[in-house]
C-alpha cells in the first residue's frame, strides 16, 4: 500500500455499488459489476472488503485484536443470522475468511481459490461476508451500514498517515475509562 489511504474513484465506486448489490442480494447484477471491472479493480474491492471486515470484527472485541475464539463466535453469530448459504456464508466459510484473509493477510484467492462452484460466486463471496458483518455488527446508535462504512473508511484514511510510534499511546487510550455516553472520536459512542 502506498503513503495514502484515500481511494481513487476507479476503485471506491465498484467497491460500494458491489457492497450494495451484495446486501440487496442483487446477484445478478454484482455477477455483471464484478464482470465489468478491471483486474486491479476487482482485487481493490476484494481487499476493501477484508479491510472492512477485520476493522469490524477488531471493533467488536472493544478494540482489541481478536482471538480465535473471538474469531469464531463472530462467524456463528453471522452463520445464524444470515443463513445464506448459497451465497457461500456459512460458519466455516466466514471462520476463514476473517482468520484467514481479513485478519491473517493471506490472499483471498489463495484461502478460496476455487471453493465455491464458479468464479463469478468466488468473487461475489468476500461482498456477501463484508456486508454481513457491516449489517450484523452495526453499532447501536443508529447509524446506516453506509454511515458505518464511511466511519471504517475515515478512520483507515486517518490511521494510514499516523506514524506506527503512536500506537501504544492509542491502545492506551482504547482501553481506558470512558463516561456513559461519552464520544469515542469516531462519530459514535461506546
Amino acid at each position: 500500500m502506498n503513503e495514502s489511504w484515500r481511494l481513487p474513484r476507479e476503485y471506491e465506486e465498484p467497491f460500494r455499488d458491489a457492497l450494495d448489490h451484495a446486501a440487496k442480494r442483487r446477484i445478478g447484477d454484482l455477477h455483471a459489476l464484478l464482470r465489468g471491472l478491471t483486474e486491479q479493480q476487482a482485487t481493490a474491492a476484494i481487499s476493501l472488503c477484508g479491510y472492512v471486515s477485520a476493522y469490524i470484527a477488531i471493533d467488536v472485541v472493544e478494540r482489541r485484536w481478536p482471538t480465535d475464539a473471538a474469531v469464531r463466535r463472530m462467524a456463528q453469530k453471522l452463520a445464524e443470522v444470515k443463513v445464506d448459504r448459497q451465497y457461500g456464508v456459512t460458519e466455516e466459510n466466514v471462520y476463514l475468511y476473517l482468520s484467514k484473509c481479513a485478519l491473517g493477510f493471506q490472499s483471498y484467492a489463495d484461502v478460496f481459490g476455487d471453493a465455491f462452484g464458479s468464479l463469478e460466486e468466488t468473487l461475489a463471496a468476500p461482498f456477501f461476508f463484508a456486508t454481513d458483518m457491516l449489517a450484523g455488527f452495526l453499532p447501536k446508535n443508529g447509524q446506516t451500514i453506509w454511515e458505518f462504512l464511511d466511519v471504517i473508511e475515515d478512520a483507515y484514511e486517518k490511521a494510514w498517515l499516523l506514524d506506527l510510534n503512536l500506537l501504544p499511546a492509542l491502545m492506551v487510550r482504547a482501553r481506558m475509562p470512558q463516561p456513559e455516553g461519552a464520544s469515542d472520536g469516531g462519530g459514535g459512542s461506546r
